[in-house]
Formats: structure tokens, sequence, C-alpha cells
């Protein structure tokens, strides 16, 4: 997964064997931890031209048992990108958050487009044509030391063709010598864009209110313009599971959540035609 430098090459055929050694061994613990993998990655089937979606990502560990997130040096800026159709591109300044073991750890910020680590996924990870890889990497080093979880929330603008597509997802960070751009590249995860003319705007943002948000306890879903059908309910985790179902058959139905864990949740409706996501607080 990660590389010497030609540098560090040439240093190391200068000391000794034992000396080598050393710096291999301190070297190789610097490289080999801090390393991590899409746990889950929340994307709409659907949406439509000229428009567009938020999507919700989250990494965790990779497993590997050499990873060591006790060291002080996992200190970097890291690096996000999206493969992307021609025409779409991502809202700057994107949200992260690090949640660690140690509370005292967690740390959050942005990440901005950077057009050079945009060129280093084109150039490493080549995009079929038709796509491009756009880049960001965080405005400030990120701490990953003691390292849990980490949250990614982009939001993407979409073309004006209407179509098929699909998107991947890449997460990384920027060492000193450059050695990889990603740590995990997702799958393909399709998406159709739809004519926006004559859409059925029942389960749009605009149409549904959901308050109070944070919620404590009980949380309300609310059509602005509600019709007598039935719409299901789901609230996921952060980790794509199930935690609360449910059947909507009113133009306002009240939720309890109370006996959830504070955290982020999303919430999806579905009403057999259409979906949509929307992102809740517990606290």
């Amino acid at each position: 997964m990660k590389k010497i430098s030609t540098f560090f090459e040439r240093l190391l055929s200068k000391v000794t064997v034992v000396k080598s050694l050393v710096v291999v061994m301190l070297f190789s613990t610097l490289f080999w931890v801090g390393c991590y993998e899409w746990r889950n990655i929340i994307q709409p089937d659907t949406a439509t031209v000229n428009s567009y979606f938020d999507v919700f990502l989250s990494a965790q560990d990779d497993g590997n048992p050499d990873n060591d997130w006790t060291n002080p040096d996992l200190i970097d800026y890291g690096l996000l990108g999206i493969l992307l159709p021609n025409g779409w591109t991502v809202q700057d300044s994107v949200h992260y958050s690090i949640v660690c073991t140690d509370p005292s750890y967690n740390n959050s910020g942005i990440l901005l487009y950077s057009e050079a680590r945009s060129q280093t996924l084109n150039d490493s990870i080549p995009a079929p044509p038709g796509y491009y890889w756009w880049g960001s990497a965080t405005a400030t080093e990120a701490s990953m030391v003691y390292f849990d979880s980490l949250y990614i929330e982009p939001r993407i603008y979409t073309g004006s063709q209407a179509g098929d597509y699909f998107l991947r997802y890449a997460i990384g960070d920027i060492d000193y010598w450059d050695r990889n751009p990603a740590e995990d590249i997702s799958d393909p995860i399709p998406i159709t864009l739809i004519d926006n003319t004559n859409v059925d705007e029942f389960l749009s943002s605009e149409n549904i209110s959901i308050y109070p948000n944070p919620v404590t306890s009980v949380m309300n879903i609310k059509f602005n313009k509600y019709r007598n059908e039935l719409v299901e309910m789901e609230i996921f985790d952060l980790t794509g599971k199930i935690v609360r179902e449910a059947k909507i058959l009113n133009g306002l139905t009240t939720i309890d959540v109370e006996d959830l864990d504070n955290g982020i949740y999303f919430v999806k409706l579905n009403n057999g035609h259409t979906s949509s996501a929307h992102r809740i607080i517990i606290n």
C-alpha cells in the first residue's frame, strides 16, 4: 500500500545494514498505520437534471492487524475524490468529521477543491470516457490519532443530460511523497438522471418538513402538500443499519426516536415511484 521513495532508497543504501533495518522499521510503522476503507455510502438512485443531491459517506479501519491508531504522527491532509460524469460538479467546502475512540481527539473541518489533486487522481486512476475525477483536500491537516470513523457529506450538482450514470468515491491522504492518491475506491454506484419536466415533486425537499432538527425525543414529518398514498419511512444510522421503520398515511406524522443514540441519521422516504433522503441529528 505504501512505498518508500527513491530518495529514501538512496539514503538507506549509504548506511549500515543495521541502521537500514532500524530506519525501515520506523518508516514502515508510519506507512502501515492509518489505513481505512469505505463503510457506507448513501447515494440516491435517481436525481433530476440541472439540480443537486446530497451524499453521505462513512469510512472505518480496514481491519489490518498492523494498524496502530495511537501513533501521534497520524496527522496529514486528507483527500476525497469523486468520479463524475462530464458536466457534473461538487459544491466546494465539503464538511467532514473524524470520530476517535478517545473523544478528546475528535476533529472536523472542510475539504476544498484542488486542481492538483484532481489531476493526480486522473493520472493515476484513469477515468472512463465521459467521466473525470473531482479531487479535494482538507483545508488544514486532520488528525487520525485514535481513529474510529470518518464522515463526509458532499453535495453533487448534476448536468443537463438525462440518462443512466454511475459515481465512484475515493478516499486517501496526502503524505510527504504523494505515494498514493487513494486508500480505498468504491465500486461504481448507479444513478439515473431524469428530466425534471413533470417530475413528481411529492417527496421533494421543498414539499417535506422534518422537525425539530436536531431532535431529542419526537420527530415530525410534514407534507406541505399531501395526497392520500402510502409512504414507507426508514431511518438509517451512519453504518447503514435500519433503526426505525414506519408507514406514513397522513400529512403530519410523529415518530418517536427517544431510544436512539445521539448522532447523525438519515430518513429515507419512498412511495414506490420516487424516494428522498433527509439528514437529521439526534441529541
